[in-house]
């Protein structure tokens, strides 16, 4: 067994709290506050809410790619706190133009765009010292983020909608604070890079990491598949009431969030690649599971072991893609790693749609076969 130190110093933690609170502004832009305006207030159309969803998480994609490059460029402060600077002024504008159709779309796009510096930076820092105790510190304060932003934004919109929206901006200024606050970030001397040299530095990072992108890109895929049509398949296929989907997510939620840095730990102690194949394993025979049965009991059963799965896989495949990156490329290496995520989770709902016309168990049962057929490739290859 091997075992690291746990590098976690309060450079590291500022990182993590700013990453989160960015992550709340995200998920309660995006997730929570568009789609209750087009529910509930009939500000929006649930047309024009797709459209913004849709162009968030593709300036997200798109823009990993190149921020790489960027903070290489022109230092990692500066492209940092000009994404952070931006998040701000488009959520303030929002309002100064009274929600009107261009605020709210552009808003979506920056804030796609805006997430992507902090989130290179956070996990460059994690790949030192203990990749899987970080990675799990990572993932934790990313499913804080996310659930914080969507729950706590539902409960303020019900009792004063502006001090809930205004909240956003703040937090984003706060988040800014405690990333001035994580250090001074160096830039790695490449000021002078042309464009010849990044094209030679991108093909260079694609041919080293040719053996985990396509692990990276189906994963996002099988995961994005099921967004559209979760609902759809505990509602109708397994017959189960908006209660209890409700219920089935927030144990998901608790029961990953609760998992997520000990498992991380545990991957410091074990295998990198047995713990993250062993997750594929068991998260793709819990999704196909899922579609044999409408036994109450056992569906909260497999929603646990997919959690306990989820949480073995992630720490400890970002671990194993921290140990393949070389230390000069970490910027550009996450950022194009990050860019094929970001592209598999778009491709992901399109194809779980067009699956779901099958039936949306049908979607489950395949995104289950994706994890396993994962499983088996990196149990294949060296």
């Amino acid at each position: 067994m091997k075992k690291t130190s746990l590098v976690i110093d309060k450079e590291f933690v500022f990182l993590l709290l700013s990453l989160m609170l960015i992550e709340y502004v995200r998920a309660a832009y995006v997730i929570s506050y568009l789609p209750v305006q087009a529910a509930v207030g009939n500000r929006f159309s649930v047309a024009f809410v797709g459209l913004a969803v849709s162009l968030h998480f593709i300036s997200d994609a798109f823009s990993n790619f190149q921020v790489g490059f960027l903070m290489n460029r022109f230092g990692v402060k500066k492209i940092v706190s000009l994404s952070l600077v931006m998040c701000l002024l488009v959520l303030i504008l929002v309002p100064v133009l009274h929600f009107n159709s261009f605020s709210v779309l552009l808003a979506a796009i920056v804030l796609g765009l805006g997430a992507c510096p902090i989130w290179i930076i956070v996990l460059a820092k994690a790949s030192s010292g203990a990749r899987g105790s970080n990675m799990g510190l990572v993932y934790f304060c990313w499913l804080v983020g996310i659930a914080g932003g969507v729950i706590l934004m539902n409960y303020l919109m019900n009792l004063y909608l502006l001090f809930a929206y205004w909240l956003l901006p703040f937090l984003i200024v706060i988040a800014l604070i405690f990333f001035y606050l994580s250090g001074e970030h160096p830039n790695p001397g490449k000021e002078n890079q042309t464009f010849k040299d990044i094209l030679t530095q991108a093909l260079t990072v694609l041919k080293r990491s040719r053996k985990i992108l396509p692990g990276t890109l189906l994963q996002s895929i099988a995961v994005g598949m099921m967004i559209p049509i979760l609902p759809t398949f505990v509602l109708q296929d397994l017959h189960f009431e908006y209660n209890y989907y409700t219920l089935l997510i927030m144990t998901a939620g608790i029961t990953a969030a609760v998992l997520m840095i000990p498992l991380g730990r545990l991957t410091d102690y074990l295998k990198t690649k047995g713990m993250f194949i062993s997750g594929f394993v068991l998260f793709g025979s819990g999704l196909i599971l899922l579609t044999t049965t409408s036994s109450l009991k056992f569906v909260f059963l497999m929603v646990v072991v997919l959690a306990m799965a989820y949480t073995t896989y992630l720490p400890s495949w970002n671990a194993f893609v921290a140990g393949n990156i070389h230390q000069d490329d970490q910027n550009v290496s996450w950022g194009i790693i990050s860019s094929f995520q970001g592209v598999g989770t778009m491709l992901g709902p399109i194809i779980g749609g067009l699956i779901a016309t099958l039936g949306a168990s049908m979607t489950i049962m395949i995104s289950g076969f994706c994890f396993i057929a994962m499983a088996l490739f990196y149990l294949i290859i060296k």
